[in-house]
């Protein structure tokens, strides 16, 4: 069976899909991929920098690694004299254990996610963050992991085809998108178990406010409401190919990523449209393996990805909202309503419970995966 592609490695993807359709320019792709790694030495600890010959960001590579090399890490070397590699191998929880095992951890700071931040930091592989340099007051509440940092937010939305309904008879929630009878069709969820136990549960009519704590009969109520509906739906595995599940009209509803969904909005002039209510936010987050070879220079480094500016600049680009809350009164306003993070969206959607899923997301996906299989 397909693995599921990380939001991470998508992130780079559709920024270059973006581009090869002239949808952005190279100076907004280099500045928006570098602001997803490399990230200008302004403020930085200088005795830190001084004590490390290099910082090592690994992110989810492709063409990513040379433009962020040319946009960001050799300014930030002529800035600090130190030197920036960036590397697009891919921070997998596999590779970050098998380095720290190793002994040979050459990685500084990876791109992970809250639920990663939790298995891994719990198991020993990831150094705790020092929030007497990163700043706690920049972040949700709830966005502050012992081992990791958020550093944007991104939703799964509920999508649907405004050709197939009127704004009045859209989905408006997942009780409407489990509803076959008053909404037939094929509809799609993910391939991967992480947001859908809470999607599911709202689906069998629990409000926002009563999915948390998910208790063994609510795993169970969640999965039972997703089998009723697998014979009329599609699973995807990757961004691009839920993206031509919009595109080809292969579905008339799905749960997405909202950074997929305004690729097709745009793409389509509103052919395919989504609502924030009930959307699961989740986030992005900095880590740090164990034994890292810059030491604390990585305190101020990823310090200075919390700048509103310059995550707003990264919404811009790529549609992963800010992961400060100061950021949202820079966004345009004609932008707000794309925004994961903008209050009047944000209110209405339920911050995933990181905790949760590092816990229990290796028992739960494969109980997933062996459910959809059948």
């Amino acid at each position: 069976m397909r693995r599921a592609q990380s939001f991470h490695a998508d992130l780079v993807q559709l920024a270059l899909e973006r581009h090869a359709q002239g949808r952005i320019g190279r100076r907004q792709l280099l500045a928006g991929l570098a602001a997803l790694g490399a990230v200008p030495a302004l403020g930085l600890d200088r005795k830190a920098l001084a004590q490390a010959q290099e910082i090592v960001l690994v992110n989810w590579g492709g063409d990513a690694i040379e433009f962020m090399s040319d946009a960001f890490a050799r300014p930030f070397e002529a800035d600090t004299g130190m030197r920036v590699i960036v590397d697009g191998s891919g921070p997998s929880m596999g590779r970050i254990r098998a380095m720290v095992e190793s002994g040979a951890v050459t990685w500084d700071v990876c791109d992970s996610g809250g639920g990663n931040s939790i298995q891994l930091g719990q198991d020993g592989f990831l150094r705790e963050i020092d929030y007497s340099v990163v700043d706690r007051a920049k972040l949700f509440p709830g966005m502050d992991f012992r081992w990791g940092v958020t550093n944007y937010l991104y939703s799964f939305v509920l999508a649907y085809d405004t050709r197939e309904y009127s704004a009045d008879a859209a989905p408006k929630n997942w009780v409407d998108f489990f509803n076959t009878r008053d909404f037939p069709g094929y509809r799609s969820l993910r391939r991967d178990v992480l947001g859908h136990i809470e999607v599911a549960l709202m689906g069998a009519g629990l409000a926002m406010e009563e999915v948390y704590p998910i208790t063994e009969s609510k795993e169970k109520l969640a999965f039972d409401t997703i089998r009723g509906i697998l014979d009329d739906c599609i699973f995807w595995s990757s961004g691009a190919e839920s993206q031509q599940l919009m595109r080809q009209r292969d579905v008339v509803m799905g749960c997405f990523w909202n950074t997929r969904v305004k690729s097709i909005y745009d793409e389509s002039n509103g052919a395919w449209d989504w609502t924030w209510n009930q959307a699961i936010v989740l986030p992005g987050a900095w880590v740090v393996p164990q034994n890292n070879p810059a030491g604390d220079a990585v305190w101020p480094f990823i310090a200075s990805m919390q700048d509103p500016a310059r995550q707003v600049r990264l919404f811009e680009l790529f549609g992963n909202a800010p992961a400060n809350p100061a950021a949202a009164p820079l966004v345009p306003d004609e932008l707000q309503r794309f925004n994961a993070t903008a209050p009047e969206n944000y209110a209405l959607q339920l911050p995933v419970d990181s905790a949760f899923y590092g816990n229990n997301i290796a028992r739960l996906n494969q109980a997933y995966l062996d459910m959809i299989a059948i």
